[in-house]
């Protein structure tokens, strides 16, 4: 866990990173002082164990440019351009497999202009504009997993501004929302688009959930898609339902905090309810 010099940083899945332990060692001109005793030139801290933790460059004693902070196995957790000692600058944090996790402008407390969310594999998860002062404006884009539109919508000086188009997920739209000053307001369905039968198109999700809290999805033909809790429409903890071309349950994959950490087959899940 790590501690920024200067603003500390907060974002949707960014979380503060407080620096528990690090030792640091003068090698070669690095981690050096300067003649008021200041940190000054490229610097490296290492945990207990010995592996490099944070690296990057001191002038008169604040940290400049870009620093990054590293995984155990030497994998780049994050990359921050620091200011004078304040983070101010572009932004880049890292699954542990070293794929990008999202990526922005962070100014001093807030991101400003494109950010970008991605979910594990690569596939975008949100697609947000900030404004100079840290507020969401303009068009905003959610996606599923395998990047199909989720829904968008307008906002303005951080609320929502006007309809938000629902679109299930495989893409077509479902129904737009219509909010006022920030509130909702409702719902125009839109039937026009729904398959004429279950057995033409089961796998579409007649259930999507584009909020914060507990929620299943069902399909159409009635099977339960997604349960547990999600965060801004996207399952954060709980199950999510795979079947076959013959409608059989095959496997349930798990999620906790966001990721898949288990996927349950065969007697796993013989004699769960669908």
């Amino acid at each position: 866990m790590y501690k920024y010099s200067g603003a500390q940083i907060f974002r949707p899945a960014i979380v503060v990173l407080v620096l528990t332990f690090a030792v640091y060692i003068n090698v070669g001109g690095q981690n050096s002082l300067d003649a008021s005793g200041q940190k000054t030139g490229k610097w490296q801290y290492f945990n207990k164990e010995g592996q490099l933790t944070e690296e990057g460059e001191y002038r008169s004693g604040k940290k400049e440019g870009i620093w990054k902070a590293f995984y155990p196995d030497g994998t780049v957790k994050y990359e921050i351009t620091f200011k004078d000692g304040v983070a101010n600058g572009p932004a880049k944090f890292y699954f542990p497999d070293g794929s990008l996790w999202e990526e922005g402008i962070w100014k001093e407390a807030f991101w400003v202009g494109d950010y970008r969310l991605y979910h594990p594999g690569g596939k975008p998860a949100y697609e947000f504009h900030y404004n100079d002062w840290g507020k969401r404006e303009g068009e905003q884009k959610y996606y599923y997993a395998d990047g199909t539109i989720k829904f968008r919508g307008k906002w303005q000086d951080g609320a929502i501004d006007g309809k938000v188009e629902v679109y299930d997920s495989s893409g077509k739209l479902q129904a737009i929302r219509n909010y006022e000053n920030g509130s909702f307001e409702s719902t125009d369905t839109k039937p026009s688009v729904l398959p004429e039968s279950n057995e033409r198109e089961p796998d579409r999700i007649v259930s999507p959930f584009h909020g914060t809290g507990y929620h299943t999805a069902y399909r159409l033909d009635g099977r339960i898609y997604q349960k547990g809790y999600y965060r801004e429409g996207i399952l954060y903890d709980g199950e999510e339902f795979i079947y076959d071309s013959s409608g059989v349950l095959r496997q349930i994959r798990v999620y906790e905090n966001g990721k898949l950490v288990r996927i349950k087959s065969g007697r796993e899940i013989e004699g769960t309810a669908q």
